[in-house]
């Protein structure tokens, strides 16, 4: 089975891609797998066809529950820095697609989940039992400044502290401090939040959204090799290896981590 499932739809105005993580049974994710959507997510950028994306899951439990524990906790220290790298660099990718890109949450969205949430121009969630949150700060990771910088622009001002220190939120309170735009009861009336946002975005000229997208992203992307210079010499600390090790081995092993 592929890591990711590609179908595409005809919605008013033009041609949709719907890929759906599916990676195992929490839809965790690694560096190879990574790159495998990006190769996608590239593919489709530059197909003229396509006039915008959505990323999803069939999980009903996980949208994406971030980088692969079991993965980590068997990675050689001296690619640890490449291997948790990758989401951030992905996240860079992700908010250079000029086409519009919309996130449908429905279920657990943590750590890489959320980041991979916080990439797309939009952010549908579901009510119940989904939730989202950035969980690095208990893995011991300093969340990168990319990130930040990105919590910034959407998050209202009094709550981006609790946003960035691993706050697990559910779909209305995400959406009460500004983290996800529309939330629905269930996968369908999901879906037709998100047809409904491409089909108002479709009625403009593509290049209008990309133009606009680049100068809403420009702080973003003009301070990004700063941020991934300070990611990478986080990576590299031993201190920071030393402890999300411990946290990956804690997580497979169900119990709380040790950290120094």
């Amino acid at each position: 089975m592929s890591n990711f499932h590609v179908e595409e739809k005809e919605l008013k105005g033009g041609k949709t891609s719907f890929i759906a993580i599916q990676t195992n049974e929490q839809n965790s994710i690694t560096r190879d797998q990574i790159l495998e959507l990006q190769s996608i997510l590239t593919k489709l950028n530059e197909d003229a066809s396509v006039k915008g994306i959505v990323i999803h899951s069939e999980n009903e439990k996980f949208f994406c529950n971030g980088m692969d524990a079991k993965h980590i906790s068997t990675t050689p220290q001296e690619k640890l820095a490449e291997e948790m790298g990758e989401i951030i660099k992905f996240f860079v990718f992700m908010s250079n697609i000029y086409k519009p890109l919309i996130a449908e949450i429905a279920g657990y969205a943590m750590g890489g989940g959320a980041v991979l949430s916080l990439a797309c121009d939009y952010r549908m969630m579901m009510t119940g039992k989904a939730r989202i949150s950035f969980t690095e700060v208990f893995f011991g990771l300093p969340l990168p400044g990319v990130l930040i910088e990105k919590t910034k622009m959407v998050v209202l001002p009094q709550h981006v502290n609790d946003v960035i220190y691993g706050t697990n939120y559910k779909a209305e309170e995400a959406k009460e401090i500004g983290f996800i735009h529309e939330i629905a009861n269930n996968k369908e009336d999901l879906r037709k939040l998100t047809i409904r946002k491409l089909e108002a975005l479709y009625k403009f000229p593509l290049s209008a959204f990309q133009g606009t997208k680049e100068s809403l992203h420009f702080h973003l992307s003009q301070y990004a090799d700063a941020h991934m210079k300070a990611l990478d010499k986080n990576f590299k600390t031993p201190i920071i290896q030393k402890n999300l090790m411990e946290a990956m081995n804690a997580f497979g092993e169900k119990r709380r981590p040790n950290f120094e």
